[in-house]
């Protein structure tokens, strides 16, 4: 990922120089209304999670379109999971050279210019080689963020200023052109679906650690992802917080990540030092982590994909930011909340950079100004409903009822 991140800064610009005479070959009339719509969103669980009211809003702008997702091969179970999408087309960056993945490339541009599309909403925020699938597809109608600062090629018929004090979600709802002076609710957003069967494979795999129907649980998240682990909350914070929730509420801790991140959550949890205390992190299906968020008293996570999943699922959810700013990225939840204790360097992660950190200090300084004691107390609070109104209940819309949610 990192590899392709550095691509399109050292090589986005000369691709865009070169391909600049296609803007100007006469392009096919847009069809009106489009009958097929392309959404490009690449990076990002967390993203595609936010995107989805966006979604919503290309629904009601072309009630008569087929909206296709275009992102990554790693994202297509989750895309499929939302129920927005008419269909997922991916591109698979997984272990290859380069002379393989631009062979990739290749097809997959010669497939999306075979389906004819009529409009493309790339949202994707400053990459170049999104701007550049756009330009490829033949589409007489491109939409894109636009930016002083970052030049992708000008090949966006229709461009929305990125604006960085505005939440992500409401960001991708005005590029779809749904703009109407609020932020988005947590309400507009389409959670990730479950069935029963995933319910009941995690109801198994808890009561296999001890952990009944009925018995309240803890979640935590020290994880980040690969491309920013500046965000992760300190492992020791982690520590005394699973030890602290042990002693003084008695829940038992589950602790999550991907399979790759289970050796680090393995030493998270030999140091707090309890039975009670699980990993299963790599153990579960997008749709069974979602179905574990749903049963859980708590969620408490860095800022990441699955920190969005649990605030749109409902679950009482505390997000811990530094080197992102909630203003774009909080969690949006019924119950959710995060926090965020800034010094004068923070946020240091922005999307004109390709949300690459850049800490001065070589640790986050942010992350660590968020004490343990803090993080228990919100947390205790969210678990317990001290701090919201009565009325907000958890969503119960979460399962796959037989009904096509993407005309919902």
């Amino acid at each position: 990922m990192k590899s392709l991140q550095r691509a399109d800064q050292a090589l986005g610009i000369a691709a865009c120089a070169v391909l600049q005479p296609v803007r100007f070959v006469r392009q096919r009339e847009a069809e009106i209304p489009p009958r097929r719509v392309l959404a490009i969103k690449f990076w990002g669980l967390g993203s595609l999670q936010l995107l989805t009211q966006a979604i919503a809003t290309l629904r009601r702008r072309h009630p008569f379109a087929q909206i296709t997702l275009l992102t990554l091969a790693s994202n297509a179970g989750f895309a499929r999971g939302l129920g927005v999408f008419d269909d997922v087309r991916t591109l698979d960056v997984g272990a290859a050279g380069w002379l393989h993945m631009a062979r990739r490339i290749a097809r997959l541009v010669r497939e999306l210019r075979a389906e004819r599309f009529d409009a493309v909403y790339d949202f994707e925020f400053f990459t170049r080689f999104s701007s550049i699938v756009s330009l490829l597809t033949g589409a007489p109608r491109r939409h894109g963020f636009a930016s002083q600062s970052v030049w992708r090629g000008g090949f966006n018929t229709d461009t929305v200023m990125f604006n960085r004090y505005w939440h992500v979600a409401r960001n991708f709802r005005a590029l779809a052109g749904g703009e109407n002076g609020h932020n988005v609710t947590a309400e507009e957003l389409r959670p990730h679906y479950f069935d029963e069967h995933e319910e009941a494979r995690v109801a198994a795999r808890l009561e296999r650690h001890g952990i009944g129907e009925d018995d309240l649980f803890v979640v935590l998240n020290p994880n980040a992802g690969e491309l920013s682990l500046e965000r992760r909350w300190p492992a020791a914070n982690f520590i005394e917080l699973g030890k602290r929730w042990l002693a003084r509420e008695r829940w038992p801790v589950v602790l999550i990540g991907s399979l790759a991140e289970r050796a680090y959550i393995e030493t998270i949890r030999e140091r707090i030092g309890d039975r009670r205390c699980i990993n299963l992190a790599g153990e579960f299906s997008l749709g069974e982590l979602v179905a574990l968020f749903a049963r859980a008293g708590v969620v408490v996570s860095n800022d990441s994909g699955p920190m969005h999943l649990a605030a749109a699922i409902g679950a009482p959810t505390l997000g811990l930011f530094g080197p992102e700013t909630p203003v774009m990225y909080g969690p949006l939840g019924l119950r959710a909340r995060a926090l965020y204790r800034p010094p004068a360097c923070s946020p240091c992660i922005n999307v004109h950079d390709n949300k690459v950190a850049s800490c001065i200090y070589g640790e986050p300084q942010c992350l660590m100004s968020i004490s343990v004691d803090e993080v228990h107390e919100s947390a205790r609070a969210l678990a317990l409903g001290t701090d919201f109104e009565a009325s907000c209940e958890p969503r119960n819309d979460h399962r796959r009822d037989g009904v096509d949610p993407r005309r919902g």
